[in-house]
């Protein structure tokens, strides 16, 4: 490369920054090894860059990738990378192509445009200019990229409805002011359904990044990915009780913390066995929701599995019980359970068999299929106790002993919105 004048400025950029370095970091996703070769000699010179390693969990703040054969898929994928509110910039890399196709990609999103053969000089060139868009908008804002919120829903027992209310959750948050961006991902390996309530019939799934992890980057973590009408992202399980072969809790942490630095919201349906991939998914999680019903048998199982959470390590600020098809006329029921479980409850979902049949049958999620129910209103308000970080606790009182058998100490404080 050539002497040049000007130094790359050391700042916090968008995207999630490895702690130990303010280095922004970029991704080549580039399938001629000729041209990902000269790239990543020519961004390995230029102080102030990383080049991403395989295998990584790093959010990337800077993608460099190639024009597919079909360039309408590249022009999609740079769209959905560029309206994720922590999605990184991008360059695009090819062979010069006309003009129409460069108007395109910049309608896209992309930001710069390099034509191959790769020139030292021209990456220099667009270096620098990322550099001054990046220092501008540090100077409009000085506070840094948070991670998503990632929202592990656990079942207490089967049947208790988790994969409806992640699924019902995930298109309330969507929902809230500014639209955040919302993904739903399926870590149930016995059984998953989460593409049912959702009408779809995905390509990809989780299988496809644990066949070969060492290819999971932003680029091809987007590329597996299925897209709601609603503009929530999907990321199916692609496992069940026939399938061959199970996800690791290593490619379980891996996809997750990509997520967590893409989406502001990652929603996780895990099933109701735990195993040592859901007992991953829940470990990187920040709230763990464990879903129960007023039944005898769940409120058994439950209890079990929130000793067993609370047991191996797991801090009981995250740990938040949601007790799903609650009637009111039940006040006195609940405040019970709560004493069994020694649990307060963070939420209550009203049971409305009719709206939520609806719902199911129709592949859309009760906030569309029926706005004025109860049920709606109560995932509306449920999305936005997350966005207001509520911690309101319930008042508890033991009136009822119809679970005697399984009754323990009192409930210990914990926070609650219902």
């Amino acid at each position: 490369m050539t002497e040049k004048a000007w130094q790359p400025k050391r700042i916090g950029t968008g995207g999630s920054v490895n702690s130990s370095s303010k280095d922004a970091l970029v991704d080549i996703s580039v399938s001629n090894e000729d041209c990902k070769s000269t790239l990543t000699k020519c961004l390995k010179k230029i102080e102030g860059l990383r080049v991403r390693e395989s295998q990584s969990a790093e959010m990337a703040n800077l993608v460099i990738m190639d024009l597919a054969e079909n360039p309408e898929e590249t022009f999609s994928l740079i769209r959905d990378m560029t309206n994720m509110g922590k999605g990184p910039e991008i360059i695009l890399t090819a062979p010069m192509p006309d003009s129409t196709v460069l108007l395109e990609a910049m309608r896209s999103g992309a930001k710069e445009f390099l034509a191959q053969p790769i020139k030292g000089e021209e990456v220099e060139r667009a270096i620098q200019r990322y550099w001054e868009r990046t220092t501008t908008q540090n100077e409009k804002n000085q506070v840094e990229q948070t991670q998503g919120s990632l929202i592990a829903f656990f079942g207490g027992k089967g049947g208790v409805g988790t994969t409806s209310i992640a699924v019902n959750l995930a298109s309330a948050l969507k929902e809230l002011p500014g639209s955040p961006s919302v993904i739903l991902v399926d870590v149930n390996q016995h059984g998953g359904d989460l593409p049912l309530y959702l009408d779809l019939q995905p390509n990809h799934s989780f299988r496809d990044i644990a066949t070969d992890l060492s290819r999971l980057d932003h680029t091809f973590l987007l590329r597996v990915l299925t897209k709601c009408e609603s503009g929530i992202q999907v990321l199916p399980s692609g496992y069940d009780d026939l399938s061959t072969g199970r996800l690791s809790p290593d490619c379980v942490e891996a996809t997750l913390k990509l997520l967590q630095g893409s989406f502001d919201y990652v929603v996780m349906d895990c099933g109701h066995v735990l195993d040592l991939t859901t007992k991953k998914a829940m470990e990187v999680a920040t709230w763990i929701m464990v879903t129960s019903t007023l039944m005898v048998p769940v409120v058994h199982r439950t209890k079990r599995i929130l000793e067993l959470l609370r047991g191996t390590g797991f801090a009981s600020s995250k740990i938040r019980l949601v007790m799903n098809r609650y009637l009111s006329a039940e006040a006195d029921v609940l405040n019970e359970t709560e004493e069994i479980l020694k649990q307060k409850t963070y939420w209550t979902i009203p049971n409305d068999y009719p709206s939520s049949s609806q719902s199911v049958n129709s592949g859309k999620s009760i906030i569309e299929a029926a706005p004025r129910s109860s049920v709606a209103k109560s995932f509306k308000a449920f999305a936005e106790s997350f966005e207001n970080k509520s911690t309101t606790p319930v008042k508890a009182s033991g009136l009822s002993h119809w679970l005697n058998p399984f009754k323990g100490r009192r409930a210990q404080s914990s926070p609650s919105g219902a």
